[in-house]
């Protein structure tokens, strides 16, 4: 099985501490690091990488190299057609400040759940005690296939600043939990160690985010919203839980809560207008489109935003692997 390593970094010291930590773990993958730079400003050579840059984005994207945005981990998004171009049979990204815990199985438990059904019940009671009749006796559940596994982190969870800031009094702890994702619910989606299956690519963008944007700190949670309103009408199965990294490095509060306040409000709301869109096509990619296409939101960012999301798909359109 094809697995493809799709890594965002900015800072040579990162990556490098990063490759040497998991090297035992990715020696049989493809490991593809998106340098969020203009150029390739280290060498990373001694290493089995492929190496990209804002150059190579531009140089492949052409006049549709804008939805990549820089400056933000969404640069990743790159990183997820590059795979999907290798042939990567899934796709697993992780931050660089992000590894690996001893014995923890990574890309056994990634894989294991993904090629494993996704265990939900289907039934539920009237009442309490014995189950009334019309109930099954034995089959009571969905099994779905599953296509996104989305792995946590211990050390430093993922929280927003507001978060960050009011726990920092409270001092409460963040209590990973292995459970599916129900049908009809969304889940915050964070792409520090995330994997999901080939066929998911075309639904898997990261939007547009970072300096040249309103908003930032949301394009992985967005997308988690999207991708997961497909997934339930598809009847795929998403997952969350193991397998677990070590999160090392905790970003600036400040400078996260001046990213993340403009994209708060939209947050409260977002889930709402794709929750109200009824999709009707069959694969992947046309359904990104169709949530695109249908997605009550405008203004200048989201009718670029919009545009960038069919421009996305375009990439996948005569892949016959996008079948769902």
């Amino acid at each position: 099985m094809k697995i493809a390593i799709v890594v965002p970094t900015i800072r040579q010291e990162n990556i490098t501490d990063f490759l040497q930590k998991w090297s035992k773990e990715f020696e049989d993958c493809t490991v593809i690091i998106v340098e969020d730079n203009p150029e390739r400003s280290f060498d990373l050579a001694g290493y089995k990488i492929s190496h990209f840059c804002w150059e190579d984005i531009d140089k492949e994207l052409g006049s549709d190299s804008w939805i990549i945005p820089r400056r933000t981990d969404c640069v990743r998004s790159y990183g997820y057609y590059k795979a999907y171009q290798l042939g990567a049979e899934i796709i697993i990204t992780l931050d660089d400040d992000c590894y690996p815990i001893p014995g923890g199985r990574f890309l056994k438990k990634h894989v294991e759940a993904l090629n494993n059904p996704a265990c939900s019940d289907a039934w539920v009671s009237t009442g309490s005690g014995v189950l009334p009749r019309g109930m099954p006796y034995q089959n009571l559940q969905r099994n779905l296939e599953c296509v996104i596994n989305h792995g946590l982190w211990t050390h430093i969870p993922d929280f927003d600043a507001v978060t960050q800031l009011v726990n920092s009094r409270i001092g409460l702890n963040f209590e990973p939990i292995n459970h599916v994702i129900p049908r009809g619910k969304y889940f915050p989606m964070c792409g520090m160690n995330l994997a999901f299956a080939r066929k998911v690519t075309p639904a898997m963008y990261f939007l547009l985010m970072g300096k040249d944007w309103p908003f930032d700190r949301f394009g992985d949670i967005w997308a988690g919203i999207f991708v997961k309103k497909i997934c339930d009408h598809l009847g795929y199965g998403v997952k969350s839980g193991e397998p677990l990294i070590e999160h090392q490095r905790a970003s600036n509060v400040w400078a996260n809560l001046r990213k993340e306040l403009p994209g708060y409000e939209v947050n409260e709301t977002l889930w709402q207008a794709v929750d109200r869109i009824v999709l009707t096509k069959e694969t992947f990619t046309e359904c990104y489109k169709e949530i695109a296409e249908k997605l009550p939101l405008s203004g200048e960012y989201w009718d670029k935003t919009k545009r960038a999301m069919v421009v996305w798909t375009k990439l996948f359109e005569d892949d016959k692997d996008d079948r769902a």
